[in-house]
């Protein structure tokens, strides 16, 4: 059995850190094939401050971003992350969900989703570049 070369990193795939004061830290990955105009706006945007609002099997984050739909899902799985092109809103899914609105899918919770399940009205998340 051969062994496996090493790996040279995605194209794609972008690591971000999620951090709650007090509370931890959790990663997130940004995947530029499923959205690359929507991620490449959230990247330029890094680092971001926001106050979250919470929704039935959601978490939301606010932006300043205006970015139309782009390659647009209804159904999303917990631990998914999509922007809401209408309220410029990142929002991490903590449950099944199903949307009225069009959502473009810009990547996954990779590690800390309890995190975001901690997470109370008002409580400020930062995420932060890509890691390196």
């Amino acid at each position: 059995m051969a062994a496996e070369a090493p790996s040279a990193g995605s194209v794609s795939k972008l690591d971000c850190v999620a951090s709650v004061g007090g509370k931890g830290e959790g990663k997130i990955s940004l995947y530029r094939h499923l959205a690359p105009t929507t991620v490449n706006a959230v990247v330029r945007v890094l680092p971001l401050s926001s106050r979250v609002t919470l929704q039935p099997a959601m978490v939301s984050l606010f932006t300043q971003l205006r970015i139309g739909v782009e390659k647009p899902r209804l159904k999303f799985a917990r631990g998914d992350v999509a922007f809401l092109p209408s309220g410029g809103l990142i929002c991490v899914f903590l449950g099944e969900a199903r949307s009225d609105r069009p959502l473009n899918p810009i990547g996954k919770v990779e590690s800390g989703l309890e995190l975001f399940d901690s997470l109370k009205s008002g409580d400020t998340v930062r995420l932060d570049a890509p890691l390196q």
